[in-house]
């Protein structure tokens, strides 16, 4: 918030705190509707906020959200896909640039207000490459030409199924029952592991 980028600032006292257990950060409310930023904007507010992340000083985890969630499936799944693409993919995680970064970077994680679009949902902020942030299945091509960076392009390929073995090992551990969706899934990752 310090830096100009535009986001939901956080309250006097954001914490974290502990509430029922789980920790959770105060932010200000902000009056916004339904609407969705365009993937230009998107793509084009994506570059600034980098820039600001790119000066925090404090360790951050390497791509928290993927990671946890396909390690904590890889411990309660025998899921033969899960298995064989996080064997290629969490080896090549490893190897990939390191930024900060939103970590959950997609349309929805961005509110439309009266003061213009602001970025929110921060709980996820972790170290990457700028594809990670680019990965969300949400993002188009006009994303991608509108974001003011480089972007390796076999790099955000990788990106975007480390994102959907992310949510096949949610899918796994959560029980849902997607059939479609799972099918999906193990159809684009199967076809890369082969």
């Amino acid at each position: 918030a310090a830096s100009g980028v535009p986001i939901v600032g956080p309250w006097d006292n954001p914490g974290p705190h502990i509430a029922e257990g789980l920790e959770v950060s105060l932010w200000h409310w902000a009056e916004h509707d339904s609407s969705q930023v365009s993937a230009a904007d998107f793509g084009a507010m994506l570059g600034p906020l980098h820039q600001a992340l790119a000066s925090y000083p404090g360790d951050l985890p390497l791509l928290a959200g993927p990671l946890t969630d396909i390690s904590t499936a890889l411990t309660t799944s025998s899921d033969p896909t899960l298995h064989r693409a996080a064997d290629e993919l969490l080896p090549l995680a490893q190897s990939w640039p390191r930024r900060p970064l939103h970590g959950d970077a997609h349309t929805g994680n961005v509110l439309m207000t009266p003061d213009g679009a602001l970025w929110t949902d921060f709980e996820d902020v972790c170290l990457g490459p700028v594809e990670w942030d680019l990965a969300s299945m949400t993002l188009t091509d006009d994303t991608l030409a509108a974001y003011p960076g480089t972007i390796d392009q076999t790099r955000l390929a990788d990106c975007r199924d480390l994102r959907r073995l992310q949510i096949l090992a949610s899918l796994l551990v959560g029980n849902y029952d997607e059939p479609a969706l799972y099918n999906t899934l193990v159809t684009h990752l199967s076809q890369r592991t082969l």
